[in-house]
Protein backbone atom coordinates (compact mmCIF):
# COMPACT_ATOMS: atom_id res chain seq x y z
CA UNK A 1 0.00 0.00 0.00
CA UNK A 2 1.36 3.64 -0.82
CA UNK A 3 -0.18 6.65 1.52
CA UNK A 4 0.52 9.99 1.39
CA UNK A 5 -0.21 11.91 4.45
CA UNK A 6 -0.66 15.79 5.22
CA UNK A 7 0.87 16.52 1.89
CA UNK A 8 1.04 20.54 1.70
CA UNK A 9 2.29 23.00 -0.83
CA UNK A 10 2.66 26.67 -2.11
CA UNK A 11 4.09 28.67 -4.03
CA UNK A 12 4.80 32.31 -1.61
CA UNK A 13 1.62 32.85 -1.29
CA UNK A 14 -0.72 30.34 -3.39
CA UNK A 15 -1.82 27.16 -2.41
CA UNK A 16 -1.20 24.25 -4.27
CA UNK A 17 -1.93 21.27 -2.17
CA UNK A 18 -3.57 21.68 1.08
CA UNK A 19 -3.03 18.60 4.15
CA UNK A 20 -3.48 16.08 1.29
CA UNK A 21 -3.97 12.41 2.82
CA UNK A 22 -4.66 9.39 0.59
CA UNK A 23 -4.32 5.78 0.50
CA UNK A 24 -3.94 3.19 -2.77
CA UNK A 25 -4.18 0.08 -2.81
CA UNK A 26 -1.05 -2.17 -4.27
CA UNK A 27 -2.64 -2.65 -8.31
CA UNK A 28 -5.11 0.62 -8.03
CA UNK A 29 -4.78 2.81 -11.14
CA UNK A 30 -5.77 5.90 -9.83
CA UNK A 31 -6.85 8.85 -12.24
CA UNK A 32 -6.61 11.97 -10.70
CA UNK A 33 -8.42 14.85 -12.98
CA UNK A 34 -9.59 18.51 -12.36
CA UNK A 35 -9.26 21.69 -13.71
CA UNK A 36 -5.93 23.43 -14.87
CA UNK A 37 -3.28 24.75 -11.99
CA UNK A 38 -5.45 22.70 -9.57
CA UNK A 39 -2.16 20.78 -8.07
CA UNK A 40 -2.30 17.60 -10.12
CA UNK A 41 1.16 17.60 -11.40
CA UNK A 42 1.96 18.74 -8.32
CA UNK A 43 0.56 16.25 -6.45
CA UNK A 44 3.20 13.68 -8.67
CA UNK A 45 5.95 15.90 -8.27
CA UNK A 46 5.96 15.89 -4.47
CA UNK A 47 5.49 12.20 -4.46
CA UNK A 48 8.50 11.70 -6.30
CA UNK A 49 10.61 14.80 -4.20
CA UNK A 50 11.20 16.81 -7.64
CA UNK A 51 9.31 19.08 -5.86
CA UNK A 52 9.65 19.73 -1.67
CA UNK A 53 6.10 20.46 -0.23
CA UNK A 54 6.11 22.52 3.20
CA UNK A 55 5.00 19.20 4.63
CA UNK A 56 4.24 15.73 4.35
CA UNK A 57 5.38 12.04 4.22
CA UNK A 58 4.53 9.15 1.70
CA UNK A 59 4.46 5.60 2.62
CA UNK A 60 5.81 3.04 0.30
CA UNK A 61 6.19 -0.56 1.99
CA UNK A 62 6.68 -0.35 5.54
CA UNK A 63 8.91 2.84 5.26
CA UNK A 64 7.55 6.28 5.70
CA UNK A 65 9.46 9.18 4.20
CA UNK A 66 9.40 12.78 5.25
CA UNK A 67 8.84 14.57 1.60
CA UNK A 68 9.97 17.85 3.27
CA UNK A 69 12.82 16.74 4.37
CA UNK A 70 16.35 16.12 3.03
CA UNK A 71 17.97 12.92 3.58
CA UNK A 72 20.06 11.32 0.95
CA UNK A 73 18.94 7.74 2.10
CA UNK A 74 14.98 8.26 1.89
CA UNK A 75 15.27 9.85 -1.62
CA UNK A 76 17.26 7.26 -2.91
CA UNK A 77 15.11 4.54 -1.60
CA UNK A 78 12.23 6.61 -3.21
CA UNK A 79 13.63 6.91 -6.71
CA UNK A 80 14.08 3.34 -6.41
CA UNK A 81 10.36 2.65 -5.78
CA UNK A 82 8.37 5.37 -7.96
CA UNK A 83 8.98 5.35 -11.77
CA UNK A 84 7.99 9.43 -13.34
CA UNK A 85 6.57 9.94 -17.09
CA UNK A 86 6.74 13.31 -18.06
CA UNK A 87 4.92 15.33 -20.40
CA UNK A 88 7.75 15.78 -22.32
CA UNK A 89 9.66 12.58 -22.13
CA UNK A 90 13.12 14.04 -20.66
CA UNK A 91 14.89 11.41 -22.66
CA UNK A 92 18.78 12.02 -23.15
CA UNK A 93 19.22 12.90 -26.67
CA UNK A 94 22.57 11.59 -26.96
CA UNK A 95 21.57 7.90 -25.68
CA UNK A 96 19.79 5.58 -28.03
CA UNK A 97 16.28 4.41 -26.96
CA UNK A 98 17.81 1.14 -25.11
CA UNK A 99 20.90 3.56 -23.41
CA UNK A 100 17.91 5.71 -22.24
CA UNK A 101 16.25 2.29 -20.22
CA UNK A 102 19.70 1.33 -18.73
CA UNK A 103 20.73 4.76 -17.31
CA UNK A 104 18.04 4.63 -14.24
CA UNK A 105 19.28 0.65 -13.78
CA UNK A 106 23.04 1.55 -14.31
CA UNK A 107 23.23 4.39 -11.96
CA UNK A 108 20.33 4.32 -9.07
CA UNK A 109 20.02 0.27 -9.13
CA UNK A 110 24.11 -0.15 -9.86
CA UNK A 111 23.07 -3.09 -12.24
CA UNK A 112 25.98 -4.41 -13.99
CA UNK A 113 25.59 -3.42 -17.96
CA UNK A 114 24.63 -7.01 -19.35
CA UNK A 115 21.69 -7.37 -16.86
CA UNK A 116 20.83 -3.75 -17.10
CA UNK A 117 20.78 -4.27 -21.08
CA UNK A 118 18.86 -7.30 -20.80
CA UNK A 119 15.92 -6.02 -18.22
CA UNK A 120 15.76 -2.92 -20.83
CA UNK A 121 15.27 -4.97 -23.90
CA UNK A 122 12.58 -6.67 -22.18
CA UNK A 123 10.68 -3.27 -21.33
CA UNK A 124 10.89 -2.24 -24.66
CA UNK A 125 9.53 -4.81 -26.28
CA UNK A 126 6.69 -4.71 -23.71
CA UNK A 127 5.89 -1.35 -25.43
CA UNK A 128 6.58 -2.46 -28.83
CA UNK A 129 10.02 -0.60 -29.20
CA UNK A 130 12.66 -3.51 -29.34
CA UNK A 131 13.14 -2.77 -32.86
CA UNK A 132 13.91 0.93 -31.73
CA UNK A 133 16.35 -0.13 -29.19
CA UNK A 134 19.38 1.32 -31.05
CA UNK A 135 18.00 4.39 -32.26
CA UNK A 136 18.31 8.46 -30.66
CA UNK A 137 15.37 10.34 -29.83
CA UNK A 138 15.88 12.39 -32.64
CA UNK A 139 14.80 9.63 -35.13
CA UNK A 140 11.56 9.20 -33.33
CA UNK A 141 8.04 10.25 -33.25
CA UNK A 142 6.53 11.56 -29.99
CA UNK A 143 4.69 8.77 -29.66
CA UNK A 144 7.58 6.30 -29.69
CA UNK A 145 10.20 8.48 -27.63
CA UNK A 146 6.63 8.50 -24.98
CA UNK A 147 6.70 4.40 -25.10
CA UNK A 148 10.48 4.42 -24.64
CA UNK A 149 10.05 6.85 -21.56
CA UNK A 150 7.31 4.58 -20.19
CA UNK A 151 9.92 1.52 -20.66
CA UNK A 152 12.76 3.35 -18.48
CA UNK A 153 10.11 3.89 -15.90
CA UNK A 154 9.48 0.29 -15.76
CA UNK A 155 12.44 -1.07 -16.20
CA UNK A 156 12.87 0.21 -12.41
CA UNK A 157 10.25 -2.17 -11.12
CA UNK A 158 8.46 0.88 -9.66
CA UNK A 159 5.79 0.19 -6.27
CA UNK A 160 4.31 3.11 -7.39
CA UNK A 161 4.26 4.27 -11.97
CA UNK A 162 3.48 8.43 -11.94
CA UNK A 163 2.13 9.12 -15.16
CA UNK A 164 2.23 13.18 -15.51
CA UNK A 165 0.22 14.38 -18.84
CA UNK A 166 1.71 11.75 -20.57
CA UNK A 167 0.02 12.31 -23.93
CA UNK A 168 -0.79 16.37 -23.48
CA UNK A 169 2.83 16.59 -26.13
CA UNK A 170 1.65 14.48 -28.36
CA UNK A 171 0.01 15.24 -31.65
CA UNK A 172 -3.61 14.18 -31.57
CA UNK A 173 -2.79 10.66 -34.20
CA UNK A 174 -0.20 9.35 -31.80
CA UNK A 175 -1.75 9.62 -28.86
CA UNK A 176 -3.58 6.11 -29.56
CA UNK A 177 -0.84 4.65 -29.33
CA UNK A 178 0.56 5.38 -26.01
CA UNK A 179 -2.56 4.81 -24.20
CA UNK A 180 -2.89 1.66 -25.39
CA UNK A 181 0.36 0.84 -23.85
CA UNK A 182 -0.31 2.57 -20.57
CA UNK A 183 -3.58 0.32 -20.76
CA UNK A 184 -1.41 -2.67 -21.59
CA UNK A 185 0.51 -1.86 -18.64
CA UNK A 186 -1.87 -1.15 -15.91
CA UNK A 187 -3.52 -4.80 -16.88
CA UNK A 188 -0.31 -5.87 -15.40
CA UNK A 189 -1.26 -4.85 -12.21
CA UNK A 190 0.91 -1.94 -11.54
CA UNK A 191 0.02 0.71 -9.12
CA UNK A 192 -0.50 4.22 -11.08
CA UNK A 193 -1.22 7.85 -10.22
CA UNK A 194 -2.29 8.45 -13.57
CA UNK A 195 -2.79 12.78 -14.38
CA UNK A 196 -4.89 13.07 -17.88
CA UNK A 197 -7.10 15.41 -19.57
CA UNK A 198 -8.59 11.92 -21.28
CA UNK A 199 -11.63 12.01 -19.62
CA UNK A 200 -12.73 8.48 -21.87
CA UNK A 201 -9.09 7.13 -21.21
CA UNK A 202 -9.31 8.11 -17.35
CA UNK A 203 -12.63 6.54 -17.35
CA UNK A 204 -12.26 3.43 -18.69
CA UNK A 205 -8.83 2.53 -17.72
CA UNK A 206 -8.30 3.61 -13.88
CA UNK A 207 -10.54 1.56 -10.97
CA UNK A 208 -10.78 4.87 -8.76
CA UNK A 209 -10.91 8.33 -9.94
CA UNK A 210 -10.11 11.59 -8.02
CA UNK A 211 -10.80 15.14 -8.63
CA UNK A 212 -8.77 17.53 -7.54
CA UNK A 213 -10.29 21.50 -7.41
CA UNK A 214 -7.65 24.25 -5.49
CA UNK A 215 -5.80 22.02 -3.75
CA UNK A 216 -8.51 19.54 -2.00
CA UNK A 217 -9.78 16.60 -3.26
CA UNK A 218 -13.75 17.03 -3.64
CA UNK A 219 -14.73 13.49 -5.19
CA UNK A 220 -12.83 10.35 -4.54
CA UNK A 221 -14.28 7.42 -6.22
CA UNK A 222 -15.15 4.40 -9.05
CA UNK A 223 -15.25 5.91 -12.35
CA UNK A 224 -19.03 5.28 -12.33
CA UNK A 225 -19.45 7.29 -9.72
CA UNK A 226 -17.17 9.82 -10.02
CA UNK A 227 -18.74 10.66 -14.13
CA UNK A 228 -22.01 9.15 -13.24
CA UNK A 229 -23.32 10.19 -10.18
CA UNK A 230 -20.88 13.53 -9.32
CA UNK A 231 -21.41 14.52 -5.08
CA UNK A 232 -19.31 17.66 -5.52
CA UNK A 233 -20.94 21.02 -6.88
CA UNK A 234 -17.46 21.89 -8.34
CA UNK A 235 -17.07 18.81 -9.92
CA UNK A 236 -20.51 18.44 -11.46
CA UNK A 237 -19.67 22.38 -13.24
CA UNK A 238 -16.36 20.51 -14.37
CA UNK A 239 -18.12 18.21 -16.38
CA UNK A 240 -21.03 20.56 -17.69
CA UNK A 241 -18.69 22.58 -19.00
CA UNK A 242 -16.36 20.18 -20.92
CA UNK A 243 -19.49 18.68 -22.31
CA UNK A 244 -20.65 22.62 -23.16
CA UNK A 245 -17.59 22.95 -24.92
CA UNK A 246 -17.32 19.27 -26.88
CA UNK A 247 -21.05 20.92 -28.87
CA UNK A 248 -20.32 23.14 -31.69
CA UNK A 249 -21.07 26.33 -30.76
CA UNK A 250 -23.74 26.69 -33.73
CA UNK A 251 -26.06 24.53 -36.02
CA UNK A 252 -27.26 25.44 -39.42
Amino acid sequence: MIKIDHLSKKYNDNVVLDDISLEIKQGDVVGIIGPSGTGKSTLLRCVNRLETPEKGTVTIGDKVIGLSERKPKELLYLRQNTGMVFQRFNLFEKKTALENVMEGLIVVKKMKKDEARAIALEELKLVGMEKWANHYPKHMSGGQQQRVALARALAMKPQILLLDEPTSALDPELVGEVLDVIKKVAAQGYTMLLVSHEMNFIRHVSNRVIFLDKGHVVEDGTPKEVFEHPQNQRTREFFSKMHIMAQPEYVI
